[in-house]
């Protein structure tokens, strides 16, 4: 709730306030970006512009006092908002995972008595255990909103 002492908004015909996203996707490397930009048209209060921008529309209600409200009826902002954030997440996770595993190759190959030939490159390929796949989503902050992949499932 704003309340009358925002002056910015008296007498003001604000409908809506949208909350700009674009700021996570430029992270995200141009394929994992279109992966999800491709599903933002199905999240309800999400805008995808032309320009690649992303905004969350919060519907603004005013009362007879001159507060003003946001209102996000059924939480469905919240829900899309949550959706896009863990598909955002899960391809940052992705490619940390991948980054994370290339390293582990690396030291295995470097830690090779003689010199590995190319062909063998696939046999000192590491991934990365289950338990440690638990562990670095619990260390950033995903547990309880992404869910990880576990082998053999």
């Amino acid at each position: 709730m704003f309340g009358p002492g925002l002056s910015a908004l008296y007498d003001c015909g604000l409908t809506t306030i949208k909350i700009a996203l674009s700021q996570c996707m430029a992270r995200l490397p141009e394929e994992c970006r279109q992966s999800v930009e491709g599903r933002i048209p199905d999240m309800q209060r999400l805008e995808l512009t032309q320009d690649g921008s992303i905004f969350a529309r919060f519907p603004v209600v005013r009362s007879l006092s001159g507060d003003v409200d946001v209102q996000d009826t059924n939480n469905q902002t919240a829900a899309s908002l949550r959706r896009l954030l863990q598909l955002i997440s899960f391809h940052e996770l992705k490619e940390s995972s991948i980054l994370t595993e290339l390293a582990m190759w690396k030291s295995r190959i470097d830690q090779a008595t003689t010199p590995v030939p190319p062909v063998e490159l696939s046999g000192y390929r590491v991934s990365i255990p289950d338990p440690a796949k638990c562990l670095i989503m619990e260390y950033c902050g995903f547990t309880g909103f992404l869910e990880p992949t576990i082998e053999g499932n």
